[in-house]
């Protein structure tokens, strides 16, 4: 089974086009969809989608997923001051966030693909409660999205109540047992293991183990050293803590058939955005060459 890899386009360049060029030019076919000329994907208006679509036209790119703020927000809908990239203030309650959602639906149908990245409320101890509070969210927004046929994929995230592999693996056994299979089968896992390995868990194999099998639908591709001091800081894949050449080798064994999507955030000094970018894309190809070899 073969891995294609894709990017997120704004780790290459805040310029959409110089970002799809650079990714074509590097040998990728495939682009996720987070910022675009400084907005969120979310935000942009009618005139600046139509220009993106012709550059991914022009370019024979695809896109993975839209890759949206949808609930990095309170749980209980009450605003909360987090420290946290990407997130759209001003829209905290469980119907904001759904209108959030019905547009990064008319997104996907605009751009080709069934994938909505979503996330699980910023970060709370996990109880009986609050299970229950998100599972039900959860449910409610599978129902939404079987209306508009998207399958919403559920992103660990260290701010938000799931982090890690772990974390995920739990929910994921409480929405088998809460949700009937054909809600169930609007949601899906995003494993991020760099996400996992900031947040301080062994995201290999730990993370990943904890998974049930057969879930993850879409994979976001960043690794992680950490300091003596605990502090994360990111660098290409196969060079940090995470192991992504057995990470690879065992979705390939599990039989994931999708894209990895870089996600790098890795920003050396002294070196210019898209030079790092090319250094992390060449890195994931140089380790997907080694692993399929």
């Amino acid at each position: 089974m073969a891995f294609e890899i894709g990017v997120i386009t704004d780790e290459v360049a805040g310029d959409f086009e110089r970002a799809c060029e650079l990714a074509a030019a590097w040998g990728l076919r495939h682009v996720e969809l987070r910022t675009m000329w400084g907005e969120n994907v979310l935000q942009l208006s009618e005139s600046q989608l139509e220009r993106a679509e012709r550059i991914l036209e022009r370019l024979g790119l695809t896109v993975t997923a839209i890759a949206s703020p949808v609930f990095k927000s309170p749980l209980d809908g009450k605003p909360r001051a987090m420290a946290a990239d990407f997130a759209l203030g001003g829209s905290e309650s469980f119907e904001e966030q759904l209108e959030l959602l019905d547009r990064a639906a008319s997104l996907c149908r605009r751009f080709g693909t069934r994938f909505v990245r979503v996330f699980s409320f910023w970060r709370e101890p996990w109880s009986d409660e609050v299970a229950a509070d998100l599972i039900g969210k959860l449910g409610d927004a599978a129902r939404f999205a079987r209306e508009h046929d998207v399958v919403l994929a559920v992103e660990n995230e260290p701010v938000c109540i799931v982090g890690t592999g772990e974390e995920l693996g739990r929910l994921w056994r409480g929405l088998e047992a809460r949700l009937a299979a054909d809600l169930l089968s609007h949601l899906t896992v995003l494993w991020d293991p760099g996400n996992a390995q900031a947040a301080g868990e062994d995201a290999f194999p730990r993370g990943y183990r904890s998974l049930p099998g057969g879930s993850v639908g879409h994979v976001h591709l960043k690794d992680v050293v950490r300091g003596a001091d605990g502090a994360a800081s990111f660098v290409p894949v196969g060079r940090g803590e995470v192991g992504f050449e057995q990470q690879l080798r065992a979705l390939r064994h599990d039989g994931y058939g999708g894209q990895l999507v870089l996600e790098p955030h890795y920003d050396p000094a002294g070196v210019a955005q898209a030079e790092a970018a090319q250094q992390a894309v060449k890195a994931a190809q140089q380790l997907v060459e080694k692993v399929l070899a």
